[in-house]
């Protein structure tokens, strides 16, 4: 089904761009134009196979060495038709106007590089220099290189135009579908297979929704020639399969790799740029003092919240038993080794059994009365709008060292430092460092 979906997309591609490159085909390759054109309904176009009829015609006149007189009838039907062409343009059906400007411009080049060409030339529209190219004027020698200019130039500009014809509900003439009935009755059938296999499965929790997420599938089984794009689609899933496959090699194949490679190295590229674009807009904003407004914003909006918050914490700090425990235990270790450390408390008798308990004590009743009258102090309402003012200045204060302050000259020189380090490492292209290992489109990455 994989390699199946491959060549319907392929065809459906050629076809697409058939008329478009079909003069490609016609010079390089006819026997494609043989065994297309009647599929697109494609016919010789009948104004400029006369014309071509016609001077063939005349050639061979003049391969008999025909006098000029007997030449002259040709030549008469040869710029009559000359001038329907140029009224008709029987190259625009086909989109090949440009096919006719040129065949003038050709032409009108030749007749001017003849001897006194330029001056006959002058003035001359395009329609009277086609009739002046199929004459005998100025001489009858001319004639003959004329003509083998037409062959060899002009001739297959007018060759590769053509003609569709119409079928009977009057659109132009395309027997594709002939060529895709098969792919579309065998993608059918694996649709459907598919939607059964799936309901017997169990794979999905309803029955209708193999259809949902199969969308670009039940699109492209529809048999209408707008629908066929949708099997483009298709690629995402081929993709997946032959990834998944052990009988193929996509996603190590050179195509893979040469893919990833320069997706790759185009993302870095973006992101390089883009990541240098804000680092430089970050430089300004930092130079114009931008932070500083910000800060002074956020603060004045949040300075009575945040004063409030960090008062209400230290006093539950201050006034918590946990808290008091610990700096009790702290208080006794202190006090201890205070005692051992004094060189005059050493002299008192029975300083372990009287001093240390007397100075442990004595700390003891010290720490809990001022510790009793901080946590009443605290919980009064004075108290806390002490600290709360207390703490706020601190705010002031630290908002004031970060926007006008030596530390915030320091911290503006260090990130304007650091963001000019990040750009210069920002700017150098991995991809294509010296010391990076070598990496090549046509070998395996054996490190992914």
């Amino acid at each position: 089904m994989v390699y199946l979906a491959i060549v319907n997309l392929g065809l459906i591609l050629f076809d697409l761009t058939y008329l478009w490159l079909r003069p490609f085909y016609f010079q390089r390759f006819p026997a494609i134009t043989r065994i297309y054109d009647p599929v697109k309904g494609i016919e010789p176009e009948p104004l400029t196979s006369e014309a071509l009829a016609l001077v063939d015609r005349l050639t061979k006149q003049m391969a008999a060495a025909a006098p000029p007189v007997d030449l002259e009838p040709t030549l008469a039907e040869i710029r009559t038709l000359a001038v329907t062409i140029v009224e008709d343009n029987p190259f625009e059906r086909s989109g090949l106007s440009q096919s006719l400007i040129r065949v003038l411009k050709e032409m009108q080049l030749y007749l001017r590089g003849e001897p006194g060409g330029m001056a006959v030339m002058q003035g001359m529209t395009g329609e009277e220099g086609l009739q002046y190219f199929w004459s005998l004027q100025p001489v009858p020698e001319r004639l003959p290189g004329r003509v083998q200019f037409f062959q060899d130039v002009v001739a297959p500009l007018m060759e590769v135009n053509f003609y569709r014809t119409y079928d009977l509900s009057g659109n132009l003439t395309d027997n594709f579908w002939k060529i895709d009935l098969p792919f579309l009755l065998i993608f059918a059938a694996d649709f459907f297979i598919g939607w059964f296999l799936s309901i017997r499965r169990g794979t999905y929790a309803t029955w209708f929704l193999y259809p949902i997420f199969h969308w670009y599938d039940l699109l492209g089984i529809i048999p209408l020639r707008q629908f066929r794009l949708f099997r483009l689609f298709r690629v995402a899933s081929i993709y997946i399969r032959l990834h998944q496959s052990e009988y193929s090699k996509v996603g190590d194949d050179v195509i893979s790799r040469a893919v990833k490679y320069f997706a790759n190295i185009i993302s870095e590229e973006i992101s390089d740029m883009v990541s240098l674009r804000i680092l430089n807009e970050t430089q300004s904003e930092i130079r114009d003092g931008t932070h500083q407004k910000i800060i002074h914003s956020v603060a004045a909006t949040h300075r009575e919240a945040l004063s409030h918050q960090l008062a209400t914490q230290v006093r539950e700090a201050l006034t918590s038993e946990a808290v008091r425990e610990q700096a009790r235990g702290f208080l006794n270790t202190n006090l201890e080794q205070a005692v051992e450390s004094a060189d005059a408390l050493r002299l008192v008798p029975l300083p372990d059994a009287v001093l240390k308990p007397l100075v442990v004590t004595v700390g003891q009743v010290v720490f809990n009365a001022f510790a009793d009258t901080l946590a009443a102090t605290l919980s009064s309402e004075e108290g806390h709008a002490t600290v709360e003012a207390m703490i706020g200045d601190a705010v002031d204060g630290l908002i004031m060292e970060l926007t006008e302050g030596e530390l915030e000259q320091i911290v503006t020189e260090i990130s304007l430092q650091i963001i000019d380090h990040v750009k210069e490492a920002v700017a150098v292209r991995k991809w294509a460092y010296p010391n990076a290992p070598p990496r090549s489109v046509f070998t395996k990455d054996l490190g992914s």
